[in-house]
């Protein structure tokens, strides 16, 4: 075959910043695709500049941007694929939600969410631990230690519910506020995985962490569906195998970085208590309650029999 005239130039938006645990896995792939393709295709990361979660998305729909990436949880507002995913208690740990990227029920709805939005999933980043929970005051240890507390959350339903089966009174901020909120007492707490209390400078206003990874979060790393059918099949090997290796190394990458990152707070002044059995199943005791709550409240967007295929 013929070399293509021109090669081939990818604009990449991420929503994070340069070194974090998503983005590292986004730089291993751009230079494992020039290498790879002999220089026939080339990639920039612009970490941050290209638009944030569910703009960078709409930018890789109308073909603006390349590739980008986003939350599973703010995916749900072009699909609603993954809407199970973001339930609580949905996997006991981390291992587990790996598991489940391997399955026939994920890949049915991964063909949902590209077949909706004309978007190529190449890979599924991962974060090493799912959702805490982060204080300014007081150590949690069991639920009856939040009753009353005000925690900032996103509009999600699922995570309003969530907190108010616990007793809490849940708080919607946008995240951009959030440090000055907490610092400022209008909230009491937050919810953020691990690495994300150190990335987002939570430490400054947060001194105890709950470890209960009671949601996971996931990070997808997309393309612009046309634009990967146009390219010649030796490129779309390229890129495919080039976000598969990409994917394995962050998932044994970032789970090491969670206990790293455990430790870097301590040193800044964060507690992390890491909840005994008994503990986290009085936390997990409201599973069921918030389950059927949601199903209820989002009728047709959940579909239970799937959950519970997921959860077994």
């Amino acid at each position: 075959a013929q070399k293509a005239a021109a090669e081939t130039f990818l604009r990449v938006g991420c929503t994070n910043p340069a070194g974090s645990v998503v983005t590292d896995p986004i730089d291993r792939f751009i230079q494992n695709i020039q290498k790879n393709s002999g220089g026939d295709i080339t990639a920039k990361n612009f970490y941050q500049a290209l638009g944030v979660e569910q703009k960078l998305a709409q930018g890789v729909m109308s073909g603006t941007v390349d590739i980008g990436t986003m939350t599973t949880a703010s995916a749900t507002t072009f699909s609603n694929a993954f809407f199970p995913y973001e339930l609580p208690f949905l996997f006991r740990t981390y291992e587990d939600m790996l598991a489940s990227l391997k399955g026939p029920v994920w890949e049915r709805q991964l063909a949902k969410f590209e077949q909706e939005t004309g978007l190529k999933v190449l890979a599924i980043f991962s974060f090493g631990a799912g959702r805490d929970i982060q204080t300014r005051e007081k150590q949690l240890r069991v639920p009856a230690d939040i009753k009353g507390l005000k925690i900032r959350t996103t509009a999600s339903p699922i995570e309003v519910e969530t907190y108010r089966a616990w007793g809490a009174n849940p708080t919607p901020v946008n995240f951009s506020q959030t440090l000055t909120a907490l610092q400022q007492g209008t909230v009491d707490g937050l919810d953020l995985d691990t690495p994300a209390v150190l990335s987002t400078k939570m430490y400054e206003a947060v001194k105890f962490n709950t470890r209960l990874s009671y949601q996971m979060n996931m990070f997808m790393f997309f393309m612009n569906g046309e634009k990967y059918a146009s390219l010649s099949q030796e490129q779309q090997k390229v890129i495919w195998d080039a976000a598969k290796e990409a994917e394995a190394w962050n998932h044994q990458d970032a789970a090491t970085r969670v206990a790293a990152d455990e430790a870097k707070l301590a040193e800044l002044g964060v507690t992390t208590y890491h909840p005994t059995e008994g503990e986290w199943k009085q936390w997990a005791a409201v599973r069921d309650e918030v389950w059927a709550k949601v199903a209820e409240d989002q009728k047709g967007k959940l579909d239970m029999d799937l959950v519970r295929q997921l959860s077994k």
